[in-house]
């Protein structure tokens, strides 16, 4: 799985394949990682090095305590960051607004029909990917101008679902 983590205002792109190593922004290092029951405690030892780690999650962060130092740390998953993308790209929809697949996955429900009228924030596409269900909603009021997608279809990333114009 891939996290983008922003460590102190610096960006970093870290994989996690395996429970021994994580890659960060292109280079493979050895971990064992030991969380400490609830108390935010951590040990964990990087290409052969310990470190005590306090860590405390927050709202939308973490503040992380490692040698001494405070950090304060924000993590998203790549597939919840594309939606967050995809989201704010269509805040300010004007004209025509193709909703497209952020990821590959199977159609759930799609509960509009061509030229229906639709509310802003109404559920047009319902899109299933990696077991979880998610509810894209049309971006602005408005009619549906093409449904491109049935349940049950499986799509690809990219592929138009609805537009709403």
């Amino acid at each position: 799985m891939r996290y983008i983590t922003t460590v102190d205002g610096t960006q970093y792109t870290i994989d996690i394949n395996d429970d021994r190593h994580v890659i960060v922004n292109g280079k493979t290092y050895e971990i064992d990682f030991t969380s400490l029951s609830h108390t935010g405690l951590a040990s964990l030892i990087l290409d052969g090095q310990s470190f005590d780690v306090d860590i405390a999650e927050n709202t939308d962060a973490y503040t992380v305590m490692l040698k001494g130092v405070l950090h304060d740390v924000q993590v998203e998953d790549e597939r919840t960051r594309r939606l967050a993308g995809m989201k704010r790209s269509m805040s300010e929809a004007v004209g025509e607004v193709l909703i497209k697949a952020p990821m590959p996955g199977v159609i759930v429900e799609i509960p509009v029909e061509p030229g229906q009228k639709v509310k802003k924030n109404q559920v047009v596409a319902v899109l299933e990917s990696m077991k979880m269900q998610n509810e894209f909603k049309s971006p602005k009021d408005g009619v549906v101008k093409s449904v491109r997608v049935k349940a049950g279809d499986k799509i690809d990333q990219n592929t138009v679902m609805v537009s709403v114009a």
